[in-house]
């Protein structure tokens, strides 16, 4: 079986070794493993699936722009007969499976899922006497203080303009509640041009704008810096994803740093994860091994193999594993214990917006965040503006489906 993966990194040599020790449980496959940056699987995939000479299974992104359009070519193979056969409903965490759902049917297996909160510096916030705030209305008064003495409350960087999309997604999932935003995502029942959206595009991006929360411009302000910010002592808090753990123990070596739900909006619907899916794994509809390709998928996602992904890759699953044995730091045990919990059922998970919405409301999330945060855009414009990409976007088209 050939199989094209993105593990250009370290984490590379652990997939090579997890395929070998699948082959040499099953001696009659053996895999042939390509490895692509993103932008080459991106420029690659489509043609190579669809001459017929592409890979038996492959990792590729989630979301309508990518899987979709491969499921739109009749190119994937949906998997919702091996999902009963091996029980992968039962195993993965469902918003995940979601993600990986096009048209009702399950086309892909997510290796990867992240989960998008807020950083705070515990150790900075005790010796300053500040209180990690559980409420927006606590955050907004947080913002005025951190500012008379000197710190940024929160280090949030929009120059590349992708990171306003996560922090909608929080606001958003608060203040519509995750059942409507999986109807709105999913089935297209609801409306993103309404009071609820436009609280929550008013409360990220006017409220703690007009309080001071971000300091300096966040448009002027790129990803990267505005961390920089927080590794350095200059931020308290900042909000983004799991995946800058590693980076955040790295340069914050002698802070005790956590990891919580952003802080509830008033009249919304609680304080909720937001989680975001990465690549997922895909049977090519055109492979002659699909059968081989079944067994394969059910071994990366076996409790053996989930570990090996978790201790030596560092990858956040979308299922349960058990992390006795492995050595894992108090920040990222946190978040296996979030996903633990969803994978369970005990808790809900909302949805990172930007996986599962068409190219144009992305364009339309990265344009009109900036031009609010600039002060030349209403969030009642904004609400406007992206149900009419929405509709344009997704009206006959595949869209993700429950």
């Amino acid at each position: 079986m050939r199989v094209w993966d993105q593990f250009t990194g370290p984490e590379g040599a652990v997939a090579e070794q997890i395929y070998e020790a699948f082959s040499e449980q099953n001696p009659n496959v053996t895999i042939e493993r390509e490895a692509f940056d993103t932008d080459q699987m991106r420029q690659t995939v489509n043609t190579a699936l669809a001459s017929g000479t592409g890979p038996d299974i492959i990792f590729y992104d989630t979301g309508p722009g990518f899987a979709g359009i491969l499921q739109e070519a009749d190119l994937l193979l949906p998997l919702d007969e091996m999902a009963d056969q091996y029980g992968w409903r039962d195993r993965l965490v469902e918003s995940a499976l979601q993600g990986a759902t096009i048209d009702g049917q399950l086309y892909g297996l997510p290796l990867q899922i992240d989960l998008i909160g807020l950083y705070h510096n515990q150790t900075l916030m005790e010796q300053e006497g500040f209180e990690v705030p559980e409420t927006v209305d606590q955050l907004l008064e947080l913002c005025g203080q951190a500012s008379e003495q000197g710190y940024i409350a929160l280090a949030f960087g929009n120059s590349e303009a992708w990171p306003a999309g996560h922090q909608f997604s929080i606001t958003s999932t608060q203040t519509a509640g995750p059942d409507a935003m999986r109807q709105l995502l999913f089935e297209q029942q609801g409306s993103w041009d309404t009071p609820e959206m436009a609280t929550a595009i008013q409360t990220f991006f006017v409220d703690l704008r007009d309080a001071g929360c971000f300091g300096e411009d966040p448009n002027a302000l790129t990803y990267d810096d505005a961390n920089s910010l927080f590794y350095t002592g200059q931020a308290l808090m900042t909000p983004t994803g799991s995946w800058l753990i590693s980076e955040i123990e790295e340069n914050m070596p002698d802070q005790e740093v956590e990891f919580v739900p952003f802080p509830q909006i008033t009249g919304g619907h609680g304080r909720f994860w937001v989680s975001g899916l990465g690549s997922a794994y895909f049977i090519s509809a055109n492979s002659e091994n699909q059968e081989q390709a079944g067994q394969f998928l059910d071994y990366l996602f076996s409790p053996e193999t989930a570990q090996r992904w978790v201790g030596e890759a560092d990858f956040f699953l979308p299922m349960q594993v058990d992390t006795a044995q492995l050595e894992l730091s108090p920040l990222a045990l946190s978040v296996f214990d979030v996903l633990q919990s969803a994978a369970g059922g005990q808790t809900q998970l909302g949805y990172n917006i930007d996986v599962l919405t068409p190219p144009g409301f992305n364009d339309v999330m990265s344009n009109g965040f900036q031009s609010i945060l600039a002060g030349d855009k209403t969030p009642e414009e904004q609400a406007a503006d992206l149900q009419a990409a929405w509709l344009e976007g997704t009206q006959g088209q595949g869209t993700p489906q429950p």
